[in-house]
């Protein structure tokens, strides 16, 4: 027998390109007991699909589920008093939503800006306490240059001045006459 169309329907279906007929083709194909061995491996993911196909939430799913938003809103309720988000009324728990405003949602950038414009406040103030300390200590330390410096200057008269240069010049020009 030839499955030529299968095959093709099968290229197709991993392409995501057939229709629901022809996955119901395929569906009912893969359901049948003699599938040729090249295509055998394949009917596991049909059969798969028809038996979650008919999986089916029970009917008492919604009454558990409320059971349980219930227990937990008791729980919260005991345990911490009035919650912002919901109140119990008449044994039923009610929440309520919040509206998120623009302002609520950029609170967290408001934080962090915060947080960044303190720290460079406190890097600012250590920094200028530093340079205030360096520009107070240079003052001091160029006016006790000064003083040490003029305390190795003597006044003399001009006549000693230029007596103490004289045999100076005399020895450089000797120096060059040689």
């Amino acid at each position: 027998m030839d499955y030529k169309y299968i095959e093709q329907l099968l290229e197709r279906y991993w392409e995501c390109q057939t229709t629901l007929e022809e996955e119901a083709i395929l569906r009912t194909f893969f359901r049948q007991e003699d599938v040729p061995a090249s295509l055998l491996p394949y009917r596991q993911l049909f059969l798969e699909e028809d038996a979650m196909a008919n999986e089916h939430l029970g009917k008492d799913f919604a009454d558990r589920m409320l059971r349980l938003v219930r227990q937990s809103g008791q729980a919260q309720a005991e345990g911490e008093g009035p919650s912002s988000v919901g109140q119990r009324q008449e044994g039923v728990f009610v929440c309520k939503a919040r509206r998120l405003t623009f302002m609520r949602r950029l609170r967290p950038f408001y934080r962090v800006a915060g947080l960044v414009a303190l720290l460079l406040s406190i890097g600012n103030a250590v920094q200028q306490s530093f340079t205030e300390e360096d520009e107070a200590s240079v003052p001091q330390m160029a006016e006790a240059a000064r003083i040490d410096s003029l305390q190795h200057i003597t006044i003399s008269s001009p006549e000693q001045q230029s007596a103490a240069l004289s045999p100076h010049t005399s020895d450089s020009l000797n120096a060059q006459a040689r």
